[in-house]
């Protein structure tokens, strides 16, 4: 274990690695084709696609989706989605998705599009974008419907020769298998890679402190900014939110939205809330859950209890759900574990979550509060549509990473279940600081 010497990390709850050995060091997406990423499907789900069917005759008494593989470069999931339905003239809700993908990637997903033929499809020509028809379906592409991520991840300006970094890779691959595993933390992105201030919202809103929720999003400066939002920020720090949205550029329309609502209605800062989409403010809630959850991780590898079965724990089986376990049964759970069919997890903490004391009395020491009331935060009377219940999520990766050599870069391959970050992997490997290896 080392502890990082990140600050921007420990702000998001990581506060160390579990492997030993120097990273390569190096940087990711120097081009947006150094990462690569395919979404992996379960067969089973497009069993049913028929491939050759012409629209016309199909049985329209059942909704009928087209089912298409899109690759796309330096797109991120939602903008090409707009994109595509301005281009069919329909709205977006009828374009389904299983997962987000970052904008400076290559990625290859599968979408499906309610009611539109493949002729239709096919006349669709987006600049770096390749759009395969599938087939079509009775049913749509829904989040969460990949069960795997399938990436390949170009490192460049690493810190010493391919040969001897790629032994590095294999040490560190060896010494986290011995340990259980990578460190399954959420990444930088869940936060904000250049202003990591999600989870501040978030823990600002479970505290019932609207005001100052609105004005940390608002008003939270940047080194990495340009001025014209620096100035903004300054203003919305003096609560002169008039200016503010006059310096606001066009492409912040969250931070538009929310002066906005305050210029018309000062001091209504639920309501200023409720006036960016669900979507973004569900993630102050589950970046402040996310945080909590690496700080368990942090102190689990702290403590040497990583891959421990500890009293109270919960255990993930896959495809069999999340069981408490029996510490009668520590044997067969840890031979689960070894043989990567079963997982420690710690929670995303909710108002239906039960904690082990481990957990309880870090939580405890977090929030200054007691475990009982922080768990109750989580139901939102202000915004219920903001409440959660919470879950639990493994604290390991287990992957087989491959490494090979092109000049002085190398690429990484491996495969993550769904959920789980590619820099969680890479920062182990390279031990970096995030934004100099452009995570």
């Amino acid at each position: 274990m080392i502890l990082t010497p990140y600050n921007i990390e420990r702000e998001v709850g990581i506060e160390c690695y579990l492997t030993n050995m120097s990273g390569i060091g190096g940087r990711i997406k120097t081009i947006p084709s150094d990462f690569v990423v395919e979404e992996i499907y379960n067969p089973e789900n497009f069993s049913k696609i028929d491939k050759t069917s012409d629209y016309n005759v199909l049985d329209k008494t059942r909704k009928i989706y087209s089912i298409i593989s899109v690759e796309k470069l330096d797109w991120d999931t939602h903008t090409l989605v707009r994109e595509i339905a301005r281009r069919l003239r329909i709205s977006k809700k009828r374009i389904g998705f299983s997962g987000t993908k970052d904008k400076n990637a290559l990625s290859t997903q599968i979408m499906s599009i309610e009611g539109i033929a493949k002729d239709d499809i096919e006349m669709i020509k987006i600049k770096d974008v390749i759009i395969n028809f599938l087939g079509y379906s009775n049913s749509p592409v829904k989040l969460g419907d990949h069960t795997e991520n399938r990436f390949k991840i170009t490192v460049r300006d690493i810190s010493s020769d391919v040969d001897d970094a790629a032994k590095i890779i294999t040490e560190i691959n060896k010494e986290a298998d011995d340990k259980g595993g990578l460190p399954n933390f959420f990444g930088m992105q869940r936060f904000g890679t250049i202003r990591p201030i999600t989870h501040k919202v978030g823990e600002k809103i479970l505290k019932k402190d609207f005001k100052g929720a609105v004005l940390t999003y608002l008003a939270y400066q940047s080194d990495y900014e340009p001025n014209n939002t620096k100035d903004a920020r300054k203003y919305a720090e003096e609560e002169d939110f008039k200016n503010a949205l006059r310096c606001f550029p066009s492409h912040l329309r969250y931070e538009r939205a929310l002066a906005n609502h305050l210029v018309a209605n000062p001091d209504d800062y639920i309501g200023a809330l409720n006036d960016i989409q669900l979507g973004v403010r569900m993630m102050f809630i589950h970046a402040y859950q996310s945080y909590l959850f690496n700080k368990i991780v942090s102190a689990r590898i702290k403590d040497g209890i990583f891959d421990k079965i500890i009293e109270g724990d919960y255990v993930y089986f896959k495809n069999d759900g999340i069981e408490k376990v029996d510490m009668k049964n520590v044997r067969l759970y840890k031979s689960l574990i070894d043989k990567g069919r079963a997982y420690i997890t710690a929670p995303l903490i909710g108002y239906d979550s039960v904690l082990n004391d481990f957990e309880l009395n870090l939580v405890e020491k977090s929030e200054q509060m007691s475990g009982e009331d922080f768990i109750r935060s989580f139901k939102i009377k202000e915004l219920p549509e903001l409440s959660s219940k919470g879950t639990r999520r493994p604290i390991s990766i287990k992957t087989n990473i491959t490494s090979d050599a092109i000049d002085d870069a190398l690429i990484l391959s491996f495969i993550l279940n769904k959920g789980s970050y590619a820099t969680a992997v890479l920062r182990e490997i390279m031990k970096e600081e995030p934004l100099k290896a452009n995570f």
